[in-house]
């Protein structure tokens, strides 16, 4: 009897050993993951990047700046537009931006086409 616990107590001590000497397939793939998470993280940051950097290509070409009876320039008609695309009214348009009504429905009428 002594001679089975004594040989079960060497088993698992031997067992316990190997334990720490296996390699973690667990661990391994918890890294693996990480790795590819990261990765597609960084992917997607630099795909944002290069969309921002094309809308603000292809936007300033598409809004019409020319406004022969005011001077209002690019930066304000962009505002505009944004602060209408925002739901903001003409009238709060206008007293935003420091402009009349009439400047603000003219700059929304000629750039109808990108705003829709």
């Amino acid at each position: 009897m002594e001679f089975v616990i004594a040989a079960l107590f060497l088993i698992s001590i031997v067992l316990i050993g190997l334990s720490f000497f296996q390699r973690d397939s667990f661990k391994e793939l918890e890294q693996d993951v990480d790795t590819l998470q990261l990765s597609a993280m960084q992917e997607i940051y630099k795909l944002k990047k290069k969309v921002r950097v094309l809308e603000e290509e292809l936007l300033p070409s598409e809004v019409v700046i020319s406004n022969t009876k005011s001077n209002i320039d690019q930066h304000t008609v962009r505002q505009i537009l944004s602060k209408y695309e925002n739901g903001m009214s003409v009238d709060a348009i206008a007293k935003a931006e420091h402009v009349t009504k009439e400047e603000v429905n003219m700059i929304i009428k000629q750039n109808e086409r990108v705003l829709t």
